[in-house]
C-alpha cells in the first residue's frame, strides 16, 4: 500500500522536474533576445513547419502533381547542377544544407541611442550541429583568407569568435549555443544577448516594446472557432527611427529627415504583420498594420480613407485578374497637400505653381473642372489582353465624378488643345480618345510583346484612363449586359463574405478581388506558345536559366492547363483605417 502511493508521488515529482527542467533549457524566442530598440525583426517561427506549410499550398501541391513534377524536378536538377560548382568552398551537400535550419530563423537590426546599427542572425539546427560546425569552419577559412582576424572570447561558457576586417572597422562575432547558431557584428550586442539568454530579466527586450506589441496584437490569426493560429512569418520595422540612426553624423541626411519630420512622415511610427500559411480555411492569410501617431499631422492626415460601398461597377468586367476599390477623403486630402506645399514653398504657392500651371496647359480650370470633380471613390483593375504575351496584363484607373457631363467636355478641351497626339474613337455608341505617347516600340514582336495603347474616356460617372483599348472595349461590353459583370460572380461573392467575416464591424476603406488563374492562364500561354518558346530558344545560349528552363519545357511537355487551375482558388484584401493606424489584411482562399 505505501508503494502505490509513495510509487506514483514519485513519478509525478520526476516528471514535473522534467517539465521544469525542459522549459528552463528552452531557448527564449527572438523576440524575447533582442534588445528592445531592434528596429528591423524578420522572423520564420520554425523552418521545417512553414516549408511543411508551404507544401500544402497551392503552389506547393502544384509542384507535387504528378504530371508537374517531372518539370519541377528537371528545374531541381538544373539548380544541384549549379550548386555543386560551389559546393566545395560550402563543404556541404544541398541536401545537408537546406537540412540546416531546424528552428527559429531571425535576422534583425538593432539600433540603440549611441552608436551604429548593428545585425543580427540567428538560425536554429537542432541535431544538426556537426554540419554547422562544417559551414563555419569553411566561413572561417574564407575569413582568414581575406586578411581578417580572428580572436576569441568565453562569455558564459559560450566561446564568441570575433573578426576584425581591415581597415573597415567592422566585427563579425560568431557563437553558438544550444544548437543555435548566432551572427553579429558587434561584441557587446552578443554579449547582450548571451545576458538575456541567461536569464537577465532586467534587460529591455523587443518583446515589451510597446511599438511592436501594438503591432503583433494587431495581427494575430484565428481560425473559424476564434483559436488564435500561431503565425509562420512576422515581421516589424520602425523606419523613421532607424533612418535617423543610420544617418547620424551625416549633416545632409539629417537636414532632409528633419524636412520628411515637417511633413509627418515621422507620424508613421511602425510597420509589421504576420503570415500563416495552409489553414484549414485560406492557403495563406497575411497582416499587416502601419501604426500611425494620433493625432495625425501632414501627410499621414492626406491618407484619408472612408467607408462606402464596395460592390463592383456595373462595368467591371467578370474575367479580370484582380478588381480593387476604395472611398477616399479626396478634400481632406487636397487641404491637407495644399498646406505643406504652402509651408514649404510660400504662401499661395499650390494655387501658383500647381492649379494655375496645370489650367494654362491643359486649357481647362484645373482646380473647378478637375479637382472639385473627383467624388471620393477610385477602382482600378487588371485584365489580360489576349494573346497572351510577356506583357499581357493591361490595368485601368477609374475615378468616380460629380458630373460626368462636365468632366466630358474638360475631357474634350483638352483633347482638343493636344489634337496632334489624340484621337477621337467610337465604339459601342461610346466615345473615347486613344492617346499617342510617342515611344512605342515598333520593331516589337507583336506576338511576344503587348505594344499599349493607351485611352481616356468618361462611361458612365467615371473617368477612366487605361493602356488597353482592348480593355476598354470589354468595359463597354459589360456595361451593357449585367450577365457579364463582376458583381454577379460567385467568386466574388464568396471573397466578399470572407471580408465581411474578417473585418467583422470596422469599416472597410479599400477592397481587393484577385483571382489567380487569369495570370496563371496566361503563363501557361506563354509556355506553349511557338513564337515565345522560340525567344527563348534564341537566349538560351548565353543565359543558364533560361537554358535549364527552355530543356525542361522540351523534355517535359505541360499537362493541360485544367490541371494547375484546379489548385487556385481566388482570393481578398482590405484595408481598414482605425484609430492606431492602417491595418491591411490579405488572403488566399483553400482549395480542396
Amino acid at each position: 500500500m505505501r508503494l502505490t502511493l509513495v510509487l506514483p508521488t514519485l513519478l509525478w515529482l520526476v516528471s514535473s522536474f522534467s517539465t521544469v527542467a525542459a522549459i528552463r533549457a528552452e531557448r527564449p524566442v527572438a523576440a524575447e533576445l533582442l534588445p528592445d530598440q531592434t528596429l528591423v525583426y524578420l522572423q520564420a517561427r520554425s523552418v521545417p513547419d512553414l516549408i511543411k506549410a508551404f507544401n500544402e499550398t497551392s503552389m506547393g501541391r502544384i509542384t507535387r502533381d504528378e504530371q508537374i513534377r517531372p518539370f519541377v524536378s528537371h528545374l531541381y536538377g538544373s539548380a544541384l547542377d549549379a550548386y555543386t560548382q560551389i559546393e566545395e568552398r560550402i563543404g556541404l551537400p544541398m541536401a545537408d544544407l537546406l537540412r540546416l535550419p531546424q528552428g527559429e530563423l531571425c535576422f534583425a537590426v538593432v539600433a540603440q541611442d549611441q552608436g551604429n546599427p548593428e545585425v543580427v542572425l540567428l538560425f536554429d539546427v537542432g541535431k544538426h550541429v556537426a554540419q554547422a560546425e562544417t559551414l563555419l569552419r569553411r566561413l572561417d577559412e574564407e575569413l582568414l583568407g581575406a586578411e581578417a582576424s580572428r580572436t576569441v572570447e568565453e562569455v558564459a561558457g559560450v566561446q564568441m569568435d570575433v573578426y576584425e576586417f581591415p581597415g573597415r572597422g567592422r566585427r563579425l562575432v560568431v557563437f553558438e549555443k544550444e544548437g543555435t547558431v548566432v551572427f553579429t557584428s558587434n561584441v557587446d550586442l552578443s554579449k547582450q544577448l548571451l545576458d538575456v539568454w541567461g536569464g537577465n530579466e532586467e534587460l529591455l527586450t523587443l518583446s515589451e516594446n510597446r511599438k511592436f506589441k501594438t503591432i503583433m496584437n494587431r495581427c494575430r490569426v484565428t481560425n473559424d472557432d476564434d483559436d488564435e493560429e500561431q503565425p509562420h512569418v512576422t515581421f516589424y520595422a520602425d523606419p523613421f527611427t532607424l533612418a535617423k540612426r543610420l544617418t547620424r553624423g551625416n549633416f545632409a541626411a539629417q537636414a532632409g529627415l528633419a524636412t520628411a519630420a515637417g511633413l509627418g512622415v515621422d507620424g508613421i511610427t511602425g510597420v509589421g504583420g504576420s503570415m500563416v500559411f495552409a489553414t484549414e480555411e485560406f492557403d495563406g492569410i497575411m497582416h499587416a498594420h502601419m501604426l500611425l501617431e494620433t493625432p495625425r499631422e501632414g501627410v499621414v492626415k492626406m491618407v484619408a480613407l472612408e467607408s462606402g460601398d464596395t460592390t463592383p461597377e456595373p462595368w467591371v468586367p467578370t474575367d479580370v485578374a484582380s478588381y480593387s476599390t476604395m472611398h477616399w477623403d479626396i478634400d481632406q486630402t487636397l487641404d491637407e497637400m495644399t498646406k505643406l506645399y504652402d509651408v514649404f514653398r510660400g504662401e499661395n504657392a499650390w494655387q501658383i505653381e500647381i492649379v494655375d500651371v496645370a489650367s494654362e496647359q491643359s486649357g481647362v480650370d484645373f482646380e473647378t473642372d478637375i479637382l472639385q470633380q473627383i467624388d471620393g471613390r477610385a477602382t482600378m483593375l487588371t485584365w489580360m489582353e489576349p494573346p497572351a504575351r510577356l506583357n499581357s496584363q493591361a490595368t485601368l484607373i477609374a475615378v468616380k465624378v460629380k458630373n460626368p457631363e462636365r468632366v466630358k467636355a474638360s475631357l474634350t478641351r483638352v483633347t482638343d488643345k493636344f489634337a496632334n497626339r489624340t484621337q477621337r474613337e467610337t465604339y459601342g455608341g461610346l466615345t473615347y480618345f486613344s492617346v499617342d505617347v510617342g515611344r512605342r516600340n515598333r520593331n516589337a514582336d507583336p506576338q511576344v510583346t503587348r505594344i499599349p495603347d493607351p485611352c481616356v474616356a468618361v462611361i458612365g460617372d467615371y473617368l477612366m484612363a487605361t493602356d488597353s483599348s482592348k480593355l476598354l472595349k470589354q468595359i463597354i461590353l459589360t456595361k451593357s449586359d449585367a450577365s457579364m459583370t463582376l458583381a454577379n460572380d460567385l467568386e466574388f461573392k464568396l471573397i466578399a463574405s470572407k471580408i465581411r467575416r474578417q473585418v467583422g464591424g470596422a469599416k472597410v476603406g479599400l477592397v481587393t478581388f484577385r483571382r489567380p488563374e487569369e495570370g496563371f492562364r496566361a503563363l501557361y500561354q506563354m509556355a506553349t506558345s511557338e513564337a515565345i518558346r522560340a525567344q527563348l530558344d534564341g537566349r538560351s545560349a548565353n543565359n543558364p536559366f533560361f537554358n535549364a528552363l527552355n530543356q525542361a519545357l522540351k523534355e517535359n511537355p505541360l499537362p493541360p492547363f485544367a490541371v494547375v487551375a484546379q489548385y487556385l482558388a481566388p482570393g481578398g484584401a482590405m484595408v481598414i483605417n482605425d484609430s492606431t493606424g492602417l491595418h491591411y489584411t490579405a488572403f488566399t482562399l483553400r482549395r480542396d
